[in-house]
């Protein structure tokens, strides 16, 4: 792993981080990892496994027992000024829109978090119609909270997140519980997203899902953290074990033919097959 302190494109890192909620052993121990700018993370591991314990300690919603959080080298403190001047840059989706919902319509609730930032009327306005846009959500600015499906809702919760303009972007299981149309469209506002030049990590539990759109992963598994090149990590199939987890099925399909590689969508699989020298 690059070291966070020398990577002039770390947007977010930890070092030594500990952590853990009130009355509950050690959910996190001796974590250290870099999220760099413009590389697609995908967080995995079982439920209970820390994934988001991990993902508040990121948007400073949960401070540490010990160890560091810092975005580029500016180490975050727990306190009003810096956690406020924090979220300008990191910002948190949980899983569970309503959650983060409150307002009477979308543009209200897109609109809370600039206008708390003191910005100007035009200023926010152009901040929720881009947000909006580019969660594919423009037809929905003057409906009822209320009235929304789920996936709505959800893509709405990324909006409000959007809205706040921040360098990096972490989402807690985005497709849980949405059927498959509704993947499709999140997953297309994601990318929407990491071209407009916001960096995006997600925890999820879909390995396959997760090795099509990533390039590293974050491993969750035994206190921990295991960081690297997502088709490397999960062709690893005593981490991904650890991790009850599954192995990808263009992984698993390409290790039971033989072949060479780690394909990671099923038109790499279709290729590999296709390159296969037949035999005499």
């Amino acid at each position: 792993m690059n070291d966070p302190l020398h990577d002039a494109d770390s947007l977010l890192s930890t070092e030594g981080l500990c952590a853990t909620h009130p009355g509950r052993p050690m959910v996190l121990s001796e974590v250290s990892l870099t999220i760099r700018r413009g590389v697609r993370v995908a967080i995995l591991g079982a439920n209970g496994s820390g994934k988001t314990t991990l993902l508040r300690c990121l948007s400073g919603s949960l401070e540490p027992v010990s160890g560091e959080v810092r975005r580029g080298d500016v180490r975050l403190r727990h306190n009003r000024k810096a956690l406020r001047e924090h979220r300008r840059s990191v910002q948190l989706v949980l899983q569970d829109p309503d959650d983060q919902l409150f307002s009477a319509d979308v543009t209200q609730d897109v609109s809370f978090g600039p206008m708390n930032l003191g910005l100007e009327v035009e200023e926010v306005r152009s901040r929720v119609s881009r947000a909006l846009h580019l969660v594919g959500a423009d037809h929905l600015a003057d409906r009822a909270t209320h009235q929304l499906s789920y996936g709505e809702r959800k893509r709405v919760a990324v909006a409000g997140a959007v809205a706040m303009m921040p360098d990096l972007l972490l989402l807690d299981e985005p497709t849980a519980g949405l059927d498959p149309a509704g993947v499709v469209q999140m997953m297309g506002a994601l990318d929407r997203l990491q071209e407009a030049g916001t960096t995006v990590a997600m925890a999820t539990h879909d390995v396959d899902r997760a090795l099509a759109w990533a390039d590293e992963a974050l491993v969750v598994v035994d206190h921990q953290v295991v960081q690297g090149p997502i088709d490397q990590l999960l062709a690893d199939a005593e981490l991904i074990e650890r991790a009850h987890l599954e192995l990808p099925w263009p992984l698993d399909l390409a290790r039971r033919l033989g072949l060479e590689g780690r394909p990671r969508t099923v038109e790499e699989v279709v290729a590999l097959i296709g390159s296969r020298q037949p035999t005499a």
